[in-house]
């Protein structure tokens, strides 16, 4: 979007240290992670990474870093928010879902009460990621009211929770989620909304991120009433690590193997119930398995 103020606005991600080629007045980091393992050696290379993008802050710029980061001193601090943490600059308090999942709190500024903020978007993750905004917001003097408008306004994106349709009584959800920790936010969120069973088809996301997160990806996969796991999607690789989404399926009590979409599609369609939510969930093209089952 291209709007008329002199405030440019851009998602950055810390893959071949390509953030280190902007030069921004403001830097948020949401979180520093064990990810893209084909191009880091290991975490502690990672944290070195955002410690370098930190650096790229003039004088008079400003670092607001999630606090929940661990070793957040590697990194940097300037403005802290944390989700759990009423001593940090921002924080939230009194979080509370509606029937929906949507989540409204009490927004704590140093740790006093500053506003009262509705989400039209579920799960703490989006807490979080709301408080890094107020953050930003505040320190370009948008006053509170309009800031609390602007984050009911947000409905989501395209791939994250968003809702496709529902079939026979069962609703059909799509989630670009292929980390661990982005999966355990999806599911937690998911749990609040009280669905009978969750069934999660899940499409692993390169090869190096499901070998070298294997084990994680087991433990929140096993959280589900059913993993429907398909074929690794490829991207930009060769396997030539051994892994398949059949190891993973042999490590989850339950679980179903189904190599292809067209098999994944089959299998729901044959399998949910009403009350069930089905999630679709990777950042290849899982979500053609969910819209292949709406026009069956």
């Amino acid at each position: 979007r291209v709007g008329s103020s002199e405030i440019f606005v851009t998602e950055a991600c810390e893959y071949t240290n390509s953030y280190h080629h902007f030069f921004p007045k403001i830097s948020l980091i949401l979180n520093v992670e064990e990810d893209h393992m084909d191009f880091f050696k290991d975490i502690d290379d990672i944290r070195k990474s955002f410690h370098t993008f930190a650096k790229l802050l003039p004088p008079d710029g400003t670092l607001i870093i999630n606090g929940e980061i661990s070793h957040l001193n590697e990194i940097l601090t300037d403005l802290i928010y944390d989700l759990h943490n009423a001593d940090a600059d921002f924080s939230a308090a009194d979080i509370r879902h509606d029937d929906k999942g949507n989540v409204s709190f009490e927004l704590l500024v140093k740790g006093r009460k500053a506003g009262h903020i509705r989400l039209s978007v579920n799960g703490l993750h989006n807490v979080s990621n709301a408080l890094a905004a107020i953050a930003a917001a505040s320190l370009l003097d948008i006053p509170m009211e309009k800031i609390q408008e602007g984050l009911l306004s947000f409905e989501g994106t395209d791939r994250r929770f968003q809702y496709k349709g529902d079939v026979n009584g069962f609703h059909i959800v799509d989630d670009y989620a292929h980390h661990p920790n982005e999966l355990h936010a999806l599911l937690q969120a998911v749990r609040l909304m009280h669905y009978q069973r969750v069934i999660c088809a899940f499409q692993p996301h390169t090869y190096s991120r499901t070998r070298a997160l294997f084990q994680d990806f087991v433990d929140e996969l096993r959280t589900v009433d059913q993993a429907v796991l398909t074929d690794i999607y490829a991207a930009r690789e060769q396997n030539t690590v051994g892994v398949s989404s059949a190891d993973l399926a042999a490590e989850i009590p339950g679980s179903v193997y189904c190599p292809s979409l067209q098999s994944v599609t089959a299998y729901l369609q044959a399998n949910a119930r009403p009350g069930d939510i089905i999630l679709t969930v990777g950042a290849g093209d899982i979500y053609k398995a969910g819209e292949a089952l709406l026009k069956l």
